[in-house]
């Protein structure tokens, strides 16, 4: 049942980096300290429905390296690298590439979407500082904290995480 809580905490998590970077393009760090917490208190508490600790900090590892790496190329901001970060540690080295895959098709779609934006300007008055404002002013910045959050919940649905913790939930419903 904790690891069921700690999975709901980090959806609405997502969701409201998902909301903070459309109206803002930022994500706070607040997001990614809560998600990391999440699963210390949901591995604690149940790691056996987990792989082994060091294969959750590999993925952490490896999306660390690659957006950083983006980070400094200017291809994504600090808050996005250290959200991604965060959420791999859910997925386990296993899930990085499908984490990574859905994240990429997000971020398309979301760059396809920025640029119908920009080209037709949809929004009378888009809010100041916002996605929407940004994409028509003609800049090239999406919020990848979507991506960011579809990628993963792709993973972890792919991995089953998300899957073994509803059927324990309807068990305990029935």
């Amino acid at each position: 049942m904790i690891v069921t809580l700690c999975i709901a905490i980090v959806f609405v998590v997502t969701l409201m980096a998902c909301v903070s970077d459309a109206r803002s393009l930022r994500i706070p760090n607040l997001y990614s300290v809560v998600v990391l917490a999440a699963f210390g208190v949901a591995y604690l508490a149940s790691p056996e429905n987990f792989q082994p600790l060091w294969n959750h900090f590999l993925a952490l590892g490896i999306i660390l390296a690659v957006t950083y790496l983006m980070f400094m190329a200017g291809m994504m901001g600090g808050g996005d690298s250290k959200f991604a970060s965060a959420l791999a540690i859910w997925i386990a080295a296993k899930g990085v590439m499908v984490f990574v895959f859905w994240m990429a098709v997000m971020g398309g779609v979301i760059g396809i979407l920025t640029l119908w934006m920009k080209k037709k300007k949809p929004f009378r008055n888009p809010p100041p500082g916002s996605w929407m404002a940004a994409a028509q002013k003609g800049e090239n910045k999406i919020p990848y904290g979507i991506a960011i959050s579809f990628g993963a919940w792709a993973a972890l649905w792919h991995g089953g995480l998300i899957t073994h913790q509803l059927d324990e939930l309807f068990k305990i419903i029935h």
